[in-house]
């Protein structure tokens, strides 16, 4: 299935995590009950999930996530400065989460490396899991298309979580439990294409369960962190 022949298979779970993003999407100048302003954020939040996630990037405008939302095409970009704005809020459900997690993994990992640098990672992709293969399709593709307006921002993301691995590698290498000759950077960096690849891996292909993708994961840190992990 390619990114843009998108037949929604369970929209449902896309949409219900994005009840909690009025906390992070941002607040337009209206005089309207803070209440009724975090709903109907939601509201054309979720109505762009799902036509993004049905339709594809591409073919979703803004006129339909506001009759989708129930609103006036005015008030999406009262809360949204464009449609790029709109799937940058959708990526980040969960964000705020999972960068949490890893970035308590990183300056606290356990003292196994392999255990450690696979905890990290799962945390990443679970949090990511929150939305439906048939949206993240939308996603990377609008990342490839759109780099100026999107992808920049996306890639971005990805850093602080290189950053993350980093910092565990540092920790881990501090502690004595990798090599003092490790070049931290270049691991860090190979960690994060691989996590990645396995990823991408798992959103293209339908047959491909989360938990197969973990062990696929798990087995790969196994033989990439135990070359530089010290024995004890």
């Amino acid at each position: 299935m390619s990114a843009y022949d998108l037949t929604p298979q369970n929209n449902n779970r896309s949409c219900d995590f994005l009840d909690d993003l009025a906390k992070t999407a941002p607040r337009s100048g209206t005089r309207v009950l803070p209440g009724k302003k975090r709903k109907r954020e939601a509201r054309i939040l979720k109505a762009a999930s799902l036509l993004f996630t049905r339709q594809g990037y591409n073919d979703t405008s803004i006129e339909a996530i506001a009759q989708r939302a129930d609103v006036a095409v005015g008030t999406v970009y009262n809360y949204f400065q464009s449609k790029p704005a709109l799937l940058q809020h959708v990526l980040a459900s969960g964000r705020s989460e999972s960068l949490r997690v890893s970035a308590a993994l990183a300056t606290d990992p356990p003292e196994d490396p392999v255990e450690a640098i696979t905890e990290l990672l799962i945390a990443q992709m679970r949090g990511a899991n929150r939305h439906d293969k048939e949206l993240w399709r939308v996603i990377h593709a609008t990342a490839a298309l759109e780099p100026a307006e999107f992808g920049l921002d996306y890639f971005m993301v990805k850093e602080q979580f290189k950053d993350h691995i980093t910092i565990l590698l540092g920790t881990l290498r501090d502690r004595g439990r990798l090599r003092v000759d490790i070049d931290i950077d270049a691991a860090a960096k190979s960690i994060k294409y691989i996590a990645s690849e396995v990823f991408r891996r798992y959103v293209i292909d339908d047959d491909t369960s989360l938990e197969t993708a973990i062990g696929d994961l798990k087995a790969m840190m196994k033989f990439v962190v135990g070359l530089a992990a010290v024995d004890e």
